[in-house]
């Protein structure tokens, strides 16, 4: 039997499988490297698209912020105004009250009776006065609960002096104070 060296041939496979095995190894580490570059590409293109979008919306948030605190400024303007609007529409209308109220204290007021001070504070009304006796003051309160504009007549004091020593006649007089609510008369609702 011939002897025949197979060991180069085993070799030389040997170093083609070598060789081979690299260059699979190299193919398949490029090929890699490539996948994970274009992924890493592809999603770096989705975060900068993205950001993109959220710089876009951040923007946009901020106009409407501006334009949410132009309206909140808007409405508190009008509700300013409406404030105003309501003083002066309460002003306009309290307008012709004062002329009535003094209307109505001299045609309430009896003869004898004399008013030092009026003093107003909101709707009550503080009277103080001069009577020539209890019973006019009593008058007097009786005409206040009759009237349109004046109601609730309640005495504070009554207090009886004697009258000036200059006068002739030596009479008391009466002094005294009274609150009384200002109202307004119902008006009639025509259908």
């Amino acid at each position: 039997m011939p002897r025949i060296n197979l060991l180069p041939w085993r070799e030389t496979l040997k170093k083609e499988r070598e060789i081979r095995f690299g260059i699979i190894t190299g193919a398949s580490l490029v090929f890699t490297g490539l996948v994970v570059l274009s992924a890493h590409l592809y999603m770096g293109s989705l975060i900068d698209h993205q950001q993109r979008r959220n710089n876009y919306l951040n923007a946009e948030i901020k106009k409407a912020e501006a334009q949410i605190s132009e309206i909140d400024k808007l409405k508190e303007d009008k509700e300013r105004l409406i404030k105003r609007m309501d003083v002066i529409q309460v002003l306009e209308e309290s307008r012709p009250q004062v002329v009535h109220l003094f209307d109505e204290l001299v045609k309430q007021a009896p003869d004898g009776v004399y008013f030092s001070s009026i003093k107003q504070k909101g709707d009550k009304i503080t009277l103080e006065g001069v009577a020539q006796s209890n019973a006019r003051v009593s008058s007097l309160m009786k005409n206040i609960e009759r009237s349109q504009w004046l109601s609730n007549p309640k005495i504070i004091f009554i207090k009886t002096q004697k009258n000036n020593k200059r006068s002739r006649a030596r009479s008391n007089v009466s002094r005294f104070k009274l609150e009384v609510m200002q109202t307004a008369p119902k008006r009639e609702v025509s259908p």
